[in-house]
């Protein structure tokens, strides 16, 4: 957005927050920023439901938010969303269509991979060296009242990502009944068992030396120790814990001279803190004071973008590949021959950039299913793709990655007669061109010996030619390529041959 003014909504577990920018020329100017304190997440977290009375006062908060909209003029230039109080109610659907019939916002629910990317771009944008932090490894965890959301980013690689149910709020409300001066045990070994299952997703020997924070919990730490820079120390978390954890929260309240809704997190916030500062090996936490409204502001409006996208994803998608012991080269052999294929098949596809992307994306992955059997491999990677969880890589795109790995062996008219007949005409027609360049890229080295070791694309008059330059016999691609071509000549509606000539020294 280069011009006109921005309203950005989050409904989180504990707070309801609106930014409003101003943009001229592509530079954000803050307007205002409403937040209104309200425990919605209170019901989700201990009756699995947001209750009719909750409903009901969270609507009057959004109709307030309605009415400020409205004297700024934004009419559509908005969004709105909603974190783990809302995503894990049973009743969710009811809230959102409620909410638009009173006050006419539409809401939409943020998925835990797609709220950790913008937080992870923002905070990206908004610390210097970063990058640097990427290199050496860095954990970047958003900790609010209901969830942890935490990407671990090492060798420009995503390492881990995921949204965990650790949040202050959440921890308060489970453990609620224990006597306050013996909780603080049970709120560290909750988050011990939160670390542990981190890192039992990390490669082994995965070494991080960076820690930085965002999110709502923030917000008090801040108002107690107004640090002058971007960073608190172990020092002070732990001196701040061991007054504290022991005392209920009307004597923190009057103590540190804070909110009552913020001194009933408070000791659940530091564990967080200090238990993450020993998983990561570090005496610092630096952090990026934006709020969420403010990160989606920037991120919804293209203000801020992800440098290096592609390659940290491409970095991410090979490292998956090692880690389900692929054979590294047959897979980077196929990946070759797809990437050749897709660029001289160009005149016939019509495919553009991020098309490439995911057939490279199948190529490397489309055999990790020998990870589990080699009896329907493609079956078995199908299901290892669909679980992946790829920040900036969105759902619909991990889905169309993980159909092509199915595809890449058996009928693929059968595929669609049987799962996929649903799908829109344009969306089969996507997947059956680079399932076709995918499986004859695979055909191509059938016997996984590295046989061919390059080729030719003749585009010719009623046909294409694949000219093959081999080290010796190749029995097995010839074989493999009749199978597999035919779903090409099926929808490019032109022939495809493949000729094969011996190189000698």
């Amino acid at each position: 957005m280069k011009n006109g003014i921005f309203a950005a909504i989050n409904i989180g577990a504990s707070a309801f927050r609106m930014h409003i920018s101003e943009y001229v020329n592509g530079e954000e100017r803050t307007l205002e920023y409403l937040i209104k304190p309200f425990r919605l997440g209170r019901d989700t977290f201990t009756k699995g439901y947001i209750s009719l009375e909750s409903v009901y006062a969270a609507t009057d908060i959004l109709k307030k938010f309605r009415i400020k909209m409205d004297e700024y003029g934004i009419k559509k230039n908005y969004v709105a969303v909603c974190t783990s109080g809302v995503r894990e109610a049973g009743n969710r659907a009811f809230f959102i269509n409620h909410v638009k019939q009173e006050t006419g916002i539409e809401l939409e629910v943020i998925q835990p991979a797609d709220e950790i990317y913008i937080k992870f771009v923002s905070v990206k944008n908004d610390i210097e060296d970063f990058d640097d932090y990427e290199k050496a490894g860095v954990l970047l965890a958003n900790i609010s009242s209901g969830n942890i959301a935490m990407a671990i980013l090492k060798d420009e690689q995503n390492m881990y990502s995921g949204a965990l149910p650790y949040g202050a709020l959440r921890l308060r409300r489970i453990f609620g009944d224990i006597p306050a001066r013996i909780r603080y045990k049970a709120y560290e070994q909750y988050v011990e068992k939160m670390c542990y299952s981190m890192k039992s997703g990390l490669p082994a020997g995965c070494k991080l030396k960076y820690f930085v924070s965002a999110g709502s919990s923030l917000n008090v730490l801040l108002n107690i120790f107004k640090p002058k820079k971007n960073m608190l120390t172990r020092k002070q978390l732990e001196e701040l814990y061991d007054r504290v954890k022991q005392l209920p929260r009307d004597t923190i309240q009057s103590v540190m001279k804070i909110r009552k809704d913020e001194a009933g997190l408070l000791v659940p916030t530091l564990v967080t803190y200090l238990k993450l500062m020993d998983f990561v090996g570090t005496d610092y936490v630096r952090f990026s004071g934006m709020t969420f409204p403010h990160m989606l502001s920037l991120y919804h409006t293209n203000t801020v973008r992800d440098r290096g996208f592609f390659n940290r994803v491409r970095n991410t998608i090979y490292a998956l590949g090692e880690r389900f012991n692929m054979d590294q080269r047959h897979a980077e052999t196929t990946t070759r021959f797809a990437m050749k294929l897709f660029d001289e098949l160009k005149p016939l596809h019509s495919l553009g950039r991020q098309e490439k992307f995911l057939l490279e994306a199948a190529a490397m992955l489309s055999d990790i299913g020998y990870y589990i059997d080699a009896v329907k491999h493609n079956k078995h990677s199908y299901y290892l793709v669909q679980s992946l969880e790829i920040p900036g890589l969105p759902r619909e795109r991990v889905k169309l990655v993980s159909y092509l790995v199915l595809m890449h062996n058996g009928d693929v008219e059968k595929w669609f007669e049987q799962k996929y007949h649903y799908f829109s005409i344009e969306k089969q027609l996507l997947i059956k061109k680079l399932v076709s360049m995918l499986r004859i890229a695979d055909s191509l080295d059938a016997s996984h010996m590295n046989l061919i070791q390059d080729f030719d694309v003749d585009i010719q008059t009623g046909k294409v030619v694949i000219k093959a330059k081999c080290k010796s016999l190749a029995f097995l691609e010839k074989h493999a390529f009749g199978e597999k071509s035919r779903i090409f000549t099926d929808t490019f509606g032109i022939p495809i041959e493949l000729e094969t000539r011996i190189l000698y020294e």
